[in-house]
């Protein structure tokens, strides 16, 4: 007990440091923040970078915090325009969702940058040109294997990978960043895919018990590799540093226990140059969602960010379109060295096979099925016998569990 109240007393006075810093620097919020009703509200998030697009932006309403949802806004004109009225008008790929074209429009260092967005009720929307930043490169992105507290005295410690970044030297004194932190991870299933049923039975033997065809390549769907940005979001700045390298900045960990680590885990860093009043917007938010101790943790808001309605300046405008220079750190692999098992039961009584097969509708087919192998009880040195088993399709089938069997170009 007394050791969590030293932590949480050092880390209120980290943050009422950080917060005196904030307020004598040169760097001014400017826009005001939401109170946490604050619902029904147009949201914009997008980007443009050194990056080759296409450049996605998406258009919202706002949900309650309490039940957070995509709200899509369609039929909107969704304009990107540089500072030489150079422009290109989205294309709605799917509800709420526009992107450039392919060989479209392209970030460039130095150029402004900015977003028109009229909806269909006939608001208008924009940002202000903002300048694309030359990125500052990622000198090295690291793990270290750590153990973290669980949080509280019910709950064990863990032990995994804490990683961390290393920015190359800046040529400014003052640089802002934010992270976003691509991973992608290889899975597997708890056992191959030995029989199938799509609607047909053929005809019952050895070889096909209880008449159920069987699979072919045994593993098309053992293999599978899981790709997605984290929800964690990490930001900085060089502002109040001598030199201007951020070192081993504290990403996000990683228990042993965690599935991602199971087989190989790869992480990809995206480091963005951005702007003061960036970093403010993508730091306000770090700190809504971070995980704080329960007497500073920061109460739930919405956050304002560079849009605003060119007719009606009182109304709240929520997201960020976002000018960055973006440079990619190194690409990391790492395994856990405990192995994580995927706990699958198995269910051999052949009247509940027959009566999985029998009650499925034709959306759950096809139906996978194993075997799964047991010990002679009156002979231990015989071999094992082995039984037709109904196990979970997800243990079966690794792209019920999000991912896609096939093996991305960057794996080793």
């Amino acid at each position: 007990m007394l050791v969590s109240k030293g932590k949480s007393v050092i880390r209120a006075l980290i943050l009422m440091v950080s917060g005196i810093l904030l307020l004598s620097s040169c760097v001014k919020e400017y826009w005001p923040d939401l109170k946490s009703g604050s619902d029904n509200l147009l949201v914009i998030d997008g980007k443009i970078t050194n990056e080759p697009g296409p450049y996605t932006v998406k258009l919202s309403m706002s949900s309650p915090i309490q039940n957070p949802e995509f709200n899509p806004v369609s039929n909107a004109i969704v304009t990107i325009i540089d500072e030489n009225m150079v422009q290109e008008v989205l294309t709605e790929t799917s509800s709420g969702i526009y992107q450039t074209a392919e060989n479209g429009i392209k970030g460039e260092i130095g150029h402004k940058y900015k977003l028109s967005v009229i909806t269909k009720a006939g608001g208008i929307y924009e940002s202000d040109f903002e300048e694309l930043l030359d990125p500052v490169g990622v000198a090295s992105v690291s793990y270290k294997q750590e153990i973290q507290s669980g949080g509280n005295a019910n709950d064990e410690d863990l032990t995994g990978f804490q990683f961390y970044l290393t920015t190359e030297m800046s040529p400014k004194e003052k640089n802002y960043y934010y992270w976003e932190m691509h991973e992608t991870y290889e899975y597997h299933s708890a056992y191959n895919i030995l029989f199938y049923y799509d609607g047909v039975f053929v005809h019952a033997s050895p070889v096909h018990p209880l008449g159920l065809p069987r699979t072919i390549n045994h593993d098309t769907l053992y293999y599978c590799w899981h790709s997605g940005n984290l929800k964690e979001r990490f930001t900085y700045t060089t502002e109040y540093l001598t030199v201007p390298i951020i070192e081993n900045l504290s990403l996000h960990f990683i228990p042993f226990s965690d599935e991602r680590l199971q087989q190989k885990y790869s992480l990809l860093a995206k480091q963005f140059t951005i702007s003061p009043e960036a970093y403010l917007f993508y730091k306000a938010l770090e700190e809504q969602n971070s995980d704080q101790d329960e007497l500073i943790t920061t109460q739930p808001y919405q956050i304002r960010g560079n849009i605003r309605n060119i007719n009606d300046s009182q109304e709240a405008v929520l997201g960020f379109f976002l000018v960055a220079g973006v440079a990619d750190g190194p690409r990391i692999f790492v395994k856990a060295p405990l192995y994580y098992k995927l706990k699958c039961g198995a269910d051999t009584l052949t009247y509940n096979i027959l009566r999985y097969i029998t009650t499925a509708s034709s959306s759950d087919l096809p139906l996978y099925f194993t075997y799964v192998y047991f010990s002679n009880p009156d002979d231990p040195m015989a071999e094992a016998i082995e039984a037709l088993a109904l196990v979970h399709q997800e243990c079966l089938d690794c792209t019920k569990r999000g991912g896609v069997p096939i093996k991305p170009d960057f794996w080793e």
